[in-house]
């Protein structure tokens, strides 16, 4: 009874689920073999990259010529921005205050006139000596931002600094030199802010000229570059009351 019921207890071996399914060795799917390529094709393929490796490398060098050309004209461009830049940040900051400075110009111009009509006698004055401090502090100022006079006294006339208002026959200057000054001019950081009103000398009429001819009225205007302004005491002297102001 015991050997029967312990042998009960456990599954037949013929039972379907322990039954191991075989294969048969020549059932199973292979991967058909691979065929080997054409040793002749290979071999043309690597002739056709060798023989256009230089023309690779020609190409691949005018690239890189072309990229650094266009990298230096870039940074050329840049450098050349930065440095526009700067100087116009820097011509900003120069001629800022021109338009005040021009304004001011008359005012020097007053106190020119007021210490050249002082009596000598009166020089010595404290109160005399107090505003030549104050021209000689002005000027001081207006040396700083840059404001020089223009030397035009006995010089050659040149448009870009001089404005000619009249002429004077004399034998003593050269014809277009500068014989006086009416208003003076300054420039400011070497830019013209006001030209300086002169008068020019010219040959007087029935001399002749270097080349041994007689100079006549018109051909003194040529050398002068134009006819002369006529009244030019009167351009002048009303050239000072409106810089005299109030």
């Amino acid at each position: 009874m015991t050997d029967e019921s312990e042998t009960s207890e456990y599954p037949k071996l013929d039972d379907s689920r322990f039954e191991v399914k075989w294969k048969k060795k020549g059932s199973s799917s292979s991967p058909p073999p691979q065929t080997a390529e054409p040793r002749e094709s290979a071999t043309s393929d690597e002739e056709e990259s060798v023989e256009d490796l230089p023309r690779r490398l020609a190409e691949s060098h005018e690239r890189i010529k072309d990229l650094q050309d266009k990298w230096h004209r870039a940074a050329a461009d840049l450098a050349n921005l930065r440095r526009r830049t700067e100087q116009e940040r820097g011509d900003v900051e120069k001629f800022a205050s021109m338009l005040l400075v021009a304004e001011l110009l008359p005012v020097l111009d007053n106190f020119e006139r007021a210490l050249e009509t002082i009596p000598g006698n009166l020089s010595g004055l404290t109160w005399i000596q107090g505003v030549m401090l104050i021209e000689r502090h002005f000027r001081a100022i207006l040396e700083h931002q840059g404001v020089a006079p223009i030397e035009a006294q006995g010089k050659p006339f040149s448009a870009s600094y001089h404005e000619a208002i009249s002429e004077r026959e004399t034998e003593d200057a050269e014809p277009g030199t500068v014989t006086q000054v009416y208003q003076k001019g300054y420039t400011m950081h070497g830019r013209v802010i006001r030209p300086a009103l002169v008068e020019l000398a010219k040959r007087p009429a029935g001399t002749s000229s270097p080349g041994g001819e007689e100079t006549t009225s018109e051909d003194r205007d040529i050398e002068l570059g134009g006819t002369t302004t006529p009244g030019a005491e009167e351009i002048a002297r009303e050239s000072a009351v409106e810089n005299a102001g109030p």
